[in-house]
């Protein structure tokens, strides 16, 4: 077993450990080069730990993960699955510190070919003076294929950092951008800024450094889609570089400091399938590049701990499938592969579900709404969406009268057809927890007996039943309603701030720009829900942040909604994303009330 340090103390000088804030695994959709910028420069920002590091290695993949049902397959590649594809030239690699470039090498060449289907490229070990603790460091890498080719994705660039990505059709012309380090991204690369369908491009992936390491904890965490950010894009991270609430609290200066870490899963829900695999099925390649970093540290680990918040997102039949085959499988292979490491979980988020089906029958021009689950929460006044009539008149958001413990009604054109036919969900996008259903394994309360089930995973982590870990830091009171067990806040339960000049003027004219009394409460990407006030309750938009200025939001879109002083600005808590919506990866207000709700004191946990 390899010795690792407590935290405190002198560490260890002359011993690779992950430092860098911001990298991340390769995965999403491959690239395809273009003509006039086959040939592109990517700047990189990350940020260095709270003490000195000196010597640095960067490693280049060959090879991408699966996002979605099949992650975390490392089966993106530039060519077929056995067949290997274009390899990616580099041209050069950079570091920058200050206003000073270091030329990285290759096996003592300023050049290499990164080629499909291997694990990739180390940079040789680089020393150069101290590097300051909490500086940023950028990373340059030039790189090319031939017109038509294929290349990994990596990063969305983040602008707002510094981050730049360059594309021309010849090396030289690149190059140039070394004097002016600040100039804007080409325009045909620099598409979708703050959105999920921004390209993602070629860099570096694992970063390790020595340094003064101070002994404190290093994490290898492993995720899913709620650890790696599924729901917050690159003009959305801080000035460190974090996205998602696991890297904001790593990397948050409180407790015994900010923890260096390394996350190696990616979006998606596949516990069962990291560490193991081969051919169409292989996830062994990211464990084989950790082995790398192993073998030139004298056989000594990156890190002293594993962080493992995966497994979160996986829904299975039965909690054997859940808990034992999917979750412990994984926890089984990092024990194998890392013997005597401490293993520190995060037990899971929950998943409920926004929508209600409903019957609809009408009476001239009357909709009466009949849920057989309750209205719970539902109030007069208040707006909800109606969808799936096959009659579409009934569609649309409406605002409803509360009639019963069962119904509601509305107005709409009138139909001929009574009752509506068609799958018809009643959606009220959150607004109060009472009615949020518990999505398939999620009910609560937690029941350690019970066969199925979230919680019962919940429960066996902070048990730490199995050996499924040696410590557990709770996520549950940093995210959950705090008037429902296991539910997500209600809309009404977060944060809000109200529109300071009117927006809109006849209904007609658009407009994507609205001024508030608060905009610190928001962040690019999320989105709003923005009700008429002082109640707050029957909705007018509902927009998604491009910008912050100030309290000067900008829309991604555009609306004609006249909004008056006063009119009520919502964030919604998670983006619902299966059909019936749920609620599952969290929208930034709630990033930030996990990162902040979880006691930066639960650190102490990390230290072996």
């Amino acid at each position: 077993m390899n010795t690792v340090p407590t935290g405190g103390g002198s560490g260890d000088p002359d011993r690779y450990m992950f430092f860098a804030t911001r990298n991340r695994m390769p995965s999403g959709a491959i690239l395809t080069a273009a003509s006039g910028t086959n040939y592109v420069c990517t700047k990189i920002v990350v940020n260095t730990p709270q003490y000195k590091t000196r010597t640095f290695r960067f490693h280049l993949s060959g090879f991408a993960s699966t996002e979605g049902g099949n992650s975390p397959q490392e089966t993106v590649v530039t060519g077929t699955i056995g067949t290997p594809g274009n390899s990616v030239l580099v041209d050069a690699m950079y570091m920058r510190v200050g206003s000073t470039f270091t030329q990285l090498q290759f096996g003592g060449s300023n050049t290499v070919t990164v080629a499909d289907q291997t694990n990739g490229q180390w940079t040789d070990a680089i020393t150069i003076p101290d590097v300051d603790p909490e500086s940023a460091i950028e990373l340059w890498t030039f790189y090319h294929t031939a017109v038509g080719e294929k290349i990994w994705p990596v990063y969305r660039i983040q602008k707002h950092r510094g981050e730049r990505v360059w594309g021309a059709s010849d090396f030289a012309t690149l190059q140039g951008f070394m004097s002016t380090p600040d100039a804007d991204s080409t325009a045909s690369l620099d598409t979708s800024y703050g959105q999920q369908a921004q390209p993602q491009y070629y860099g570096p992936d694992f970063m390790v450094a020595k340094g003064d390491w101070d002994g404190r904890p290093v994490a290898l965490g492993f995720v899913d889609s709620i650890g790696e950010a599924r729901q917050e894009y690159s003009s959305a991270a801080d000035a460190r570089g974090n996205l998602g609430w696991l890297r904001r609290w790593l990397d948050k200066s409180g407790g015994i400091g900010r923890i260096p870490h390394c996350l190696i899963g990616m979006p998606g829900a596949g516990s069962v399938r990291e560490y193991t695999g081969s051919g169409s099925s292989i996830a062994t390649r990211r464990r084989d590049v950790v082995r790398e970093i192993i073998a030139f540290n004298d056989n000594k680990w990156p890190f002293t701990v594993i962080a493992n918040q995966m497994g979160q997102n996986d829904t299975a039949s039965t909690y054997a499938q859940f808990f034992t085959t999917n979750y412990r499988s994984l926890v089984t292979r990092i024990r194998a592969e890392y013997a005597g490491v401490k293993i520190v979980a995060f037990p899971p988020l929950g998943r409920t579900t926004i929508t209600r089906s409903v019957t609809l029958t009408s009476v001239s021009t009357v909709v009466t709404a009949t849920i057989a689950s309750g209205t719970n929460g539902l109030v007069t006044g208040q707006t909800v969406t109606i969808s799936g009539a096959t009659q579409t008149e009934y569609n649309g958001n409406v605002v409803i009268t509360v009639t019963g413990p069962t119904t509601f009604t509305y107005n709409f054109a009138g139909s001929a057809t009574t009752p509506a036919t068609g799958t018809i969900l009643a959606n009220e996008l959150g607004l109060h927890s009472e009615y949020q259903v518990y999505g398939a394994n999620n009910t609560w309360p937690a029941d350690g007996t019970d066969a199925s089930g979230k919680w019962r995973l919940h429960d066996d982590i902070m048990a730490q039943t199995s050996a499924c870990c040696d410590a557990a830091i709770d996520t549950y009171s940093a995210w959950v309603s705090p008037t429902r067990g296991g539910g997500w806040p209600g809309i009404l339960e977060l944060p809000s701030t109200t529109l300071t000049a009117q927006a809109g003027t006849d209904g007609v004219a658009t407009y994507n720009q609205i001024v508030v009394a608060d905009a610190s409460l928001f962040r690019p990407e999320q989105t709003l829900h923005i009700y008429s006030g002082p109640a707050g309750i029957a909705r007018l938009s509902t927009q998604v942040i491009g910008s912050i200025a100030g309290n000067v939001i900008t829309y991604q879109g555009s609306s004609a909604v006249v909004m008056p002083v006063g009119t009520v600005v919502r964030p919604a808590p998670s983006v619902g994303e299966l059909s019936p919506v749920s609620f599952i990866h969290p929208q930034p207000i709630m990033i930030d009330r996990i990162a902040n709700g979880i006691a930066q004191s639960e650190k102490t946990k990390l230290i072996v």
